[in-house]
């Protein structure tokens, strides 16, 4: 009698092992099966992610003045580096839309080009950054150069940060203002 419960016993403690097994199986391909199908899921830890950045643009209501003082338009290049030293050495000239990526080469590794409006407030969505980012750089295309602080660049890292990025553009010079999640 002690024998064929010892057996119950065994084959019930068995059972209950090889199913908690199996449910923790399952929901570990049922894991698999949402980073294949949705591939914006992080997969490791977030140390090891690309960093992301969320540019929110600000612009004043008297930005960009124009010969008679009238608030005007501008176009802005926010830049991504991974090295800074051809952007803070390049001119005005140098850093048009057409010759940006040439401008700064080996350097250069992407940018997107946004036009505000005077008193314009526009928050973007996040941005993954490449491994080798280490700066964001912005150009504003004032429509007087020679009296704008014109660019600006702030040190990112490429991996395991989140940024929120403030470009505020003001009458005659531009403001970056970084912080961390």
């Amino acid at each position: 009698m002690n024998n064929g419960r010892g057996y119950l016993l065994t084959c019930t403690l068995c059972m209950v092992l090889l199913l908690s097994g199996c449910s923790g199986a399952w929901e570990a391909t049922k894991k698999v099966g949402k980073v294949v199908m949705d591939s914006d899921i992080p997969v490791g830890p977030a140390s090891d992610q690309p960093s992301t950045v969320r540019l929110i643009l600000l612009a004043e209501p008297d930005m960009n003045p124009n010969e008679k003082g009238d608030a005007t338009p501008i176009e802005v290049a926010v830049v991504y580096l991974s090295e800074n030293s051809k952007l803070l050495a390049a001119d005005y000239d140098q850093l048009t839309r057409e010759t940006l990526e040439k401008t700064l080469g080996k350097n250069y590794i992407d940018h997107q080009e946004y036009t505000l409006l005077p008193a314009q407030f526009k928050p973007m969505n996040p941005i993954k950054l490449a491994d080798n980012n280490s700066y964001l750089g912005v150009i504003a295309y004032y429509a007087d150069a020679d009296r704008s602080e014109w660019k600006k660049i702030i040190k990112v890292k490429g991996i395991g940060h989140h940024y929120n990025v403030l470009v505020h553009v003001r009458a005659n010079d531009i403001e970056l203002r970084k912080e961390e999640e």
